[in-house]
């Protein structure tokens, strides 16, 4: 994508940007992983690439070809739903040879590859059943086999998971990041769930409000962030973003990792305050401290976390300080 925009027209017939001058390349064999809060521009960004929405401006390439004014049919690419878009009255076999079919692709090519689609998926068993005997996961791995029997330059996916429990999408986050890498085909998946972009993204795109804070590896976002956006936005729980003043003279903001804090005693210590809360996650303890105005959030041992409303203090290295301008940039 090269500085793609596009706007729409909101209640009142004022403009609402969806996308502002997006500048986005993936390489061929990436999985670029998208990702934002709602109303970012994730999935307008998605059906402009897929020819679903054209771009105000700007220009969409795929392969090298300029794919901006060609209709979704000519682009060459597959797209998985977020509600998976299967026929229910159709069997698995045909939802996944449907596309197939209407390219009039001859019957015993169309059989083959159903049949390779579904052994790689593991849904061999499932091809004579329909959509609503299916389990979750199951109807996924279908939506992802009629994208894979058609062979496409690129794969789009527009949150796939999120209607899956949280035991199955990770199960399932594996199981895609897999299949990408054992097809090399180019995908562009688009989530709001920062765990899937650094888990399973070769590259990184950060959103926010129709613009891109960010675009590189999940190391790159995650240690280097460039906003105090992409900082509290990326990292579980988030990063701890302050005021400089509060660690010293300066202007602008810091930002702490909540495992980058130790807690000592409260005299003496770099910083006091007390624990509001914690958040005991079994083998660790997120603890709220409050400091004055700002709340700092620790990751503790689950021995060594403060009990509630005690006064404790927390250190730091001045090596794993973030700075970020009064801007909100990263310096």
């Amino acid at each position: 994508m090269q500085d793609v925009s596009k706007s729409y027209r909101g209640r009142g017939h004022e403009p609402l940007q969806a996308l502002r001058g997006i500048d986005l390349d993936a390489a061929d064999g990436e999985l670029v992983v998208v990702v934002g809060p709602s109303g970012s521009g994730k999935t307008t960004l998605l059906r402009c690439v897929a020819g679903l929405e054209r771009p105000d401006s700007g220009r969409v390439s795929v392969g090298g070809r300029d794919v901006t004014a060609l209709d979704p049919g000519d682009r060459d690419l597959a797209m998985v739903f977020q509600e998976y878009a299967l026929y229910p009255h159709l069997s698995v076999r045909d939802n996944i040879s449907f596309g197939l079919r209407a390219r009039k692709i001859d019957a015993p090519e169309i059989s083959r590859k159903v049949s390779d689609a579904a052994e790689l998926l593991g849904i061999e068993t499932a091809l004579d059943r329909r959509p609503a005997e299916l389990s979750g996961g199951e109807r996924q791995r279908v939506a992802l086999a009629r994208a894979i029997v058609r062979a496409p330059t690129a794969f789009l996916l527009d949150e796939p998971l999120s209607n899956l429990d949280a035991e199955l999408r990770a199960f399932m986050r594996a199981e895609i990041r897999g299949l990408q890498r054992t097809l090399g085909t180019t995908a562009l998946y688009v989530t709001h769930d920062q765990v899937e972009a650094l888990t399973m993204g070769d590259k990184v795109a950060v959103l926010r409000a129709g613009k891109l804070e960010q675009f590189g590896t999940p190391s790159e976002i995650y240690d280097r962030p460039a906003s105090t956006f992409v900082a509290r936005f990326i990292g579980m729980p988030p990063m701890n973003v302050v005021p400089v003043g509060m660690l010293g003279p300066g202007d602008g903001f810091a930002g702490l990792r909540p495992e980058d804090l130790r807690v000592t005693p409260a005299a003496g210590a770099t910083l006091a305050g007390k624990v509001i809360h914690s958040d005991s996650l079994g083998h660790e303890v997120i603890v709220h401290v409050a400091i004055g105005d700002e709340v700092l959030l620790v990751r503790c041992t689950r021995d060594g976390a403060p009990a509630l409303h005690s006064e404790t203090g927390l250190t730091y290295n001045d090596a794993d300080v973030y700075r970020f301008g009064a801007d909100g940039r990263a310096l």
